[in-house]
């Protein structure tokens, strides 16, 4: 098994690809039909305030703590392990903890809980040390602001890019040594920022962080000034700060998601053939960039006729409906990385024994084995092709939303027809690659 490379299904989907593909976009068209009859005024910002359920009390605080010390204390566990353990991806602890727990887990996790990577980040963890050495040296504290206002959350999407080439391209990109100097390059990279720019430039530089953090937007839970909120879901969304480079942040995962399906595809192969490792790694790295610039066109495409027929700037469009991309970006996740999740994240408990793959049985799990059957193969396959028909139809709420909260009724809706119909065709798109890979 390769970790980086572990997309597909457990059987094919539960109907036909063309009917699943049919049936996808009636509902998509039923959904745009009847948002436009039903839903003439925004109201997702209205309803993202939600109602508090409890504060913040001492325990959550101390759970909260806990938590963060656990998972600094397991960040250290695996950058020594994936640096000094066994060079094997299925005895080391360190690929399947980075390309599955926080990958897939955590942007799960995020949807469903809210933004849990601002309490586990290690990275937050080790920017506060940062700032407390810089203040014992007598050096003042960066000003996340100044990397704000130059940089936006480019640098963020850089990290992903980084990571998708680690994941999709390296020809040994599961190796845990391999893994190791990634991790080192990007914790330098994060003690740079923040030395220069305060711990508050992890919000826009972290890659997982900001990308967590719009998964979080989807979620029906929220912290607010020190109370746990419950609003509905997808509302969160009206919230998000689209700065330079937050869409290239979504697009950036969109396309590598999509590229991860389509690699694994026999249309892949057909067209690459079975090339060497190195020569293979160059033909993965155009596919995703390319991967890349299609969904970063398509989406183009809907903008401009959006902004045409509303009479608005392009630019102003594309950052206004950018949030609306989150669940479709979301749903190609779990449809692609469902499989993944449920089977290996059995196997963390196994490895989390010998983390160094040494023989060692710290808690006794060591020699256990993934039970494939702790789900059926129907329902992970359902599981996958509903994530991406609900991802897009969550898609086209937000985005009508966003469209009567900006425009004028006439053009409310008549202005969402491209964008309905490049959802269409994300939604069939992905519903192919998921019966391909």
């Amino acid at each position: 098994m390769i970790l980086g490379h572990g997309v597909g299904t457990r059987g094919d989907l539960p109907l036909p690809l063309w009917q699943f593909a049919w049936a996808a976009a009636a509902a998509l068209v039923i959904s745009f039909v009847a948002l436009g009859a039903l839903w003439s005024r925004p109201k997702l910002a209205a309803a993202a305030e939600g109602r508090p359920v409890g504060a913040v009390a001492t325990p959550v605080r101390v759970v909260a703590g806990v938590a963060q010390a656990v998972s600094f204390a397991l960040f250290v566990l695996v950058v020594a392990a994936a640096l000094f353990g066994v060079d094997s991806p299925n005895a080391n602890l360190a690929p399947v903890t980075i390309y599955v727990v926080v990958w897939i887990g955590l942007a799960v996790a995020s949807a469903l809980f809210g933004d849990v990577w601002r309490v586990l980040s290690p990275f937050e963890t080790i920017g506060a040390g940062v700032e407390s050495l810089q203040r014992r040296l007598g050096r003042p504290v960066g000003q996340p602001d100044l990397a704000s206002t130059t940089l936006g959350q480019w640098p963020a999407a850089a990290g992903i890019f980084a990571f998708l080439i680690l994941e999709l391209v390296h020809p040994a990109g599961d190796s845990p040594r391999i893994l190791g100097i990634g991790l080192v390059l990007y914790t330098a990279t994060m003690v740079f920022g923040v030395w220069h720019w305060g711990r508050g430039w992890l919000r826009d530089g972290e890659g997982f962080g900001v990308l967590f953090s719009l998964f979080a937007a989807l979620s029906p839970l929220h912290v607010d000034d020190g109370r746990v909120r419950l609003r509905a879901p997808l509302s969160g969304l009206t919230g998000v700060t689209v700065k330079t480079g937050t869409l290239a942040v979504i697009l950036v995962t969109l396309g590598g998601t999509t590229f991860d399906g389509f690699a694994e595809s026999e249309a892949w192969r057909d067209l690459v053939g079975r090339p060497d490792r190195w020569t293979g790694a160059f033909y993965l790295l155009v596919g995703l960039v390319v991967s890349i610039e299609v969904v970063g066109m398509l989406y183009a495409v809907g903008v401009r006729s959006v902004a045409a027929i509303t009479a608005t700037d392009h630019r102003d469009t594309a950052r206004w409906f950018a949030p609306s991309l989150v669940p479709i970006v979301f749903g190609y996740a779990v449809a692609h990385y469902a499989q993944l999740l449920i089977d290996e994240v059995q196997s963390f408990a196994f490895r989390l024994s010998d983390p160094f793959g040494e023989g060692w049985d710290l808690f006794g799990t060591a020699d256990g084995s993934i039970d494939f059957t702790v789900i059926s193969p129907d329902v992970v396959a359902w599981i996958q092709a509903l994530a991406i028909v609900v991802g897009h139809v969550a898609a086209v709420v937000v985005a009508h939303d966003t469209a009567v909260a900006r425009f004028e009724s006439r053009d409310a809706t008549t202005s969402q027809y491209t964008m309905l119909f490049v959802m269409v065709l994300y939604s069939i798109a992905g519903l192919w690659l998921l019966l391909e890979a």
